[in-house]
């Protein structure tokens, strides 16, 4: 691979060409087709209705998740009405834009240019990702603000002299992750760690800090990971308090403003924290990284033919997940390297504190915030290999990958399937797509 190839910039990044093509073949996944089902499905009957009744002015169906993805999905129904291709919009385009975003942070972090694509072409390759973002459920937006806000942390941290416009942005990003789903806390931490390591390391080598210099730094800080995170999510329940409080009201921090929206806060951790409902598509979250429990969002027969929708994700991927990371982490450790360490720490921080949450009903697609490190892993793993004697090896895994993605569309995307087709069993039971009983 040339060093400076014509579709990249000398400073490493890539042309604007590059990230709108990313961003084309996104689109051309997520776009069509977003209108059927015609009915709202699966999380749909919360999400999709309470933008609705945000847009009425009404107490919301769905309050266990902070509003900003409800708002952002009211967006597409203000402007074409309640139909489903309009409720599906707004996600559909946070899951196009996630995929240019994610290549600038590959590229920020992957020591090559083709590392970078690998992992972009992976992200793009798994199917929990094509789901969420055909969905009007709030996955896809958490991931694109934590990844948005990974890529300006980095940039920022990096430099020699702060810059306050990189931290606010930084903030900005931290705050609408935290106020689409709580589970971005994680993403926040990981990122605060990774930023203090950054400024340590800037600090190191400067040896002498000014105090003046330290003291800004500090501010700077308080205001991207505390002050911008906590405005924003402020921000975001302001059309539900003007339900019963007037703007003066909510603008000016008046104490019954103020109560009730921490009251609404203790609610939602009761709600998770004690939830006791069961689902038939329950996932311990020590099994989501082998796809044993994957959720059914949609299933429709008739006609001679069956169309569904599976939050499956890319089995090429996420069985390669956790022994990439592990990778990752043991050979980033030992060669100190500080790209591997933060693909396989990022992993691990948005995926092991599953293990530790009060919430006991969860799903396997929720290893989709941790997906996208396994892939700057994998996509490290993978360049590493793509000249030398493993290159067959290599490349046969990312076009494993692809016809793997290309077998389970139609059910990713609920095209229509022959019953024929779909009742085909190889011997010992396995079908074309549903590869194990609990896959049903």
């Amino acid at each position: 691979m040339p060093d400076h190839p014509s579709w990249w910039d000398p400073r490493g990044r890539p042309a604007l060409r590059t990230l709108l093509l990313v961003a084309l073949v996104a689109a051309l996944f997520r776009l069509p087709g977003i209108g059927y089902p015609g009915e709202e499905y699966f999380d749909e009957v919360y999400h999709a209705k309470t933008a609705l009744e945000y847009l009425r002015g009404q107490p919301p169906t769905e309050w266990v998740h902070p509003p900003t993805a409800k708002l952002l999905i009211a967006v597409g129904v203000a402007a074409f009405g309640y139909e489903p291709w309009a409720w599906r919009l707004a996600p559909a385009l946070a899951g196009t834009l996630l995929a240019p975003v994610f290549l600038l942070l590959a590229c920020e972090v992957l020591p090559t240019r083709r590392g970078a694509l690998l992992a972009t072409g992976l992200l793009l390759l798994d199917g929990v990702y094509l789901v969420q973002s055909r969905v009007a459920m709030t996955n896809v937006f958490a991931v694109l603000f934590q990844l948005l806000a990974a890529l300006l942390v980095l940039r920022a941290g990096a430099t020699g002299r702060l810059s306050a416009t990189r931290m606010s942005a930084a903030g900005l990003a931290l705050g609408l992750a935290i106020s689409t789903r709580w589970t971005s806390l994680w993403a926040w931490g990981f990122l605060g760690l990774v930023f203090v390591a950054l400024r340590l390391r800037r600090a190191f080598e400067a040896k002498a800090v000014p105090p003046r210099a330290v003291a800004r730094d500090l501010a700077l800080t308080g205001l991207a990971f505390g002050v911008i995170p906590l405005a924003v999510y402020y921000i975001s329940y302001v059309p539900w308090m003007l339900q019963s409080h007037t703007l003066a009201d909510v603008l000016l921090l008046k104490k019954a403003t103020l109560t009730q929206l921490v009251l609404q806060q203790k609610a939602i951790w009761d709600y998770h924290a004690h939830l006791s409902a069961t689902h038939h598509y329950f996932s311990p979250w020590w099994t989501w990284p082998w796809l044993y429990r994957p959720t059914w969002y949609f299933w429709w027969s008739g006609d001679q033919t069956v169309r569904g929708i599976l939050a499956l994700g890319n089995p090429a991927i996420w069985w390669a997940s956790v022994p990439a990371v592990l990778w990752a982490l043991v050979t980033g450790w030992r060669e100190r390297d500080p790209r591997r360490l933060f693909a396989g720490a990022g992993f691990c921080l948005l995926y092991l504190p599953w293990g530790l949450s009060p919430r006991t009903l969860n799903f396997s697609h929720y290893l989709f915030e941790a997906l996208p490190y396994a892939c700057l892993a994998l996509g490290m793993l993978l360049d590493r290999a793509w000249d030398g004697p493993l290159a067959a090896g290599a490349r046969g895994y990312v076009v494993l990958a692809g016809m793997l993605f290309l077998l389970f569309l139609p059910i990713l995307t609920g095209v229509p399937v022959a019953q024929g087709a779909w009742a085909f069993r190889f011997p010992g039971g396995a079908g074309l797509w549903i590869w194990f009983p609990n896959w049903i």
